[in-house]
């Protein structure tokens, strides 16, 4: 039975000043004041929506563009350097919108320029991208620019909007249902897109056209600014940026999550050749795998958002650090396709734990009125993490000539991220494992 018309009431009545003082719209669901789940699972579902966008229009760029560019004439080397785009806006655009969004930030809009802008820049390269074969070569990574640029824009807004608009215990919350939601996105835009692109190369960017600026919207209708986050940095951004990067805490997570993102961020690039070489298998098949393996981190992301308590969030993420270094161990050790399945549950679980809590973790040391800095800091340092992992494991896989060199590099770096981990204090305040050692400073 779902909650009673007076506690329906009181929950409208709780959000009605924060949409007033917002200068939302009437319909704007403020963040839910209640206990009442159903309200919760509605908000959640709003919040999320943006995400679910920028992860399809991303995947579409990341996925189709290359078609259009090998028809355009485009070599593999050239496409290839053509498309560190992608990485290059995943460092550079948070770095930028993030402080920016701090610094312009007001209880009317809040980061809502931001979001709308991105969405607007988003849609016109996708759209631009659906005249597909008539383009040249250097138009089309243009286009793909922009359409990197407008998407990261809103990814960066909406993150930030974690710190915003959730209380510290709900930050698990709003980063699961993120998470979940760009993973969600970006398989519905290889699902859709895989059946559109047999129809026409530029059908897979129309779908990204209309989709991404219609979840957006719904994200930026719908969520109200919760408050004023009035910004305390006013110097340059690399001064803010160098200074928050060696704050106590700051450092240890942003250096375990660059060990943690080296150990996975080459594991899709590279499964498929993986599968083939050392276990026989199809490329088929094998994209199934990453599927049902995308599908069990998304359910983990959900369920790990459910914890609230602070207190648990440090110790679970180094649970999901652990199980994703021994899964990847695991796979390097054995062709059994039993025992591989079986150790790719580990790591599926460990890796949904970790786009969870640790984000959630880093949120906890934010001070007020910076949620766009360091948000864009976090993610930037992943975008440039993801960016090394490629070559270093494919120079690894040549020199060791044997593609388990992939889960060998993947599941020491991992594991090893457990020790700047243990320096990073909890987000419940208590001191971190390394200074009860009197290892920290």
């Amino acid at each position: 039975m779902g909650p009673s018309r007076s506690a329906l009431a009181e929950d409208r009545a709780a959000a009605e000043p924060a949409v007033a003082l917002a200068g939302a719209a009437p319909d704007a669901v403020a963040a839910p004041a209640g206990r009442s789940r159903r309200g919760n699972l509605s908000y959640l579902l709003v919040f999320a929506a943006a995400a679910a966008g920028a992860g399809l229009g991303r995947t579409v760029v990341t996925t189709y563009l290359p078609l259009l560019m090998e028809r355009a004439g485009g070599s593999k080397g050239l496409i290839g350097s053509a498309m560190l785009i992608s990485a290059f806006a995943g460092f550079l655009v948070p770095l930028v919108v993030g402080h920016w969004s701090d610094r312009t930030h007001d209880q009317a809009r809040g980061r809502r320029p931001f979001m709308v802008g991105g969405a607007l820049i988003a849609t016109l390269g996708l759209a631009a991208l659906c005249l597909g074969s008539l383009l040249p070569f250097a138009v089309l990574t243009l286009f793909g620019a922009v359409a990197y640029l407008g998407i990261d824009t809103v990814r960066t807004a909406h993150r930030a909007l974690v710190h915003d608009n959730f209380e510290r215990e709900g930050h698990t919350r709003g980063t699961g249902a993120q998470e979940a939601a760009q993973l969600g996105g970006a398989l519905l835009g290889l699902a859709l897109g895989g059946g559109l692109v047999g129809l026409a190369d530029w059908a897979p960017f129309l779908l990204g056209a209309l989709v991404t600026p219609v979840l957006c919207w719904v994200t930026i209708r719908r969520v109200a600014v919760r408050e004023v986050r009035t910004t305390q940095h006013v110097g340059l951004p690399l001064s803010f940026y160098l200074r928050a990067t060696f704050r106590a805490g700051v450092r240890a997570i942003l250096f375990a999550e660059v060990l943690w993102v080296l150990g996975y961020a080459a594991l899709p690039v590279f499964f498929i050749i993986y599968a083939k070489n050392e276990l026989g298998m199809g490329p088929g098949v094998a994209s199934l795998w990453l599927a049902i393996f995308a599908v069990l981190s998304g359910i983990v992301m959900l369920l790990s958002g459910r914890v609230t308590r602070p207190g648990r969030h440090k110790g679970l993420l180094a649970l999901g650090v652990l199980l994703m270094g021994l899964g990847f161990l695991g796979v390097a050790i054995s062709h059994a396709l039993v025992w591989v399945s079986l150790t790719l549950i580990l790591s599926a679980v460990g890796f949904g734990l970790i786009s969870t809590l640790g984000f959630a973790l880093f949120a906890s040391l934010i001070p007020r009125g910076e949620a766009g800095g360091y948000t864009a800091l976090y993610f930037s340092v992943r975008a440039i993490a993801s960016a090394v992992a490629l070559p270093i494991v494919g120079w690894t896989i040549e020199i060791t000539d044997s593609y388990r060199a992939l889960f060998w590099f993947a599941g020491v770096a991992t594991l090893v991220a457990l020790v700047p981990l243990a320096f990073a204090p909890r987000a419940d305040g208590r001191r971190p494992w390394g200074a009860r050692l009197h290892l920290t400073d």
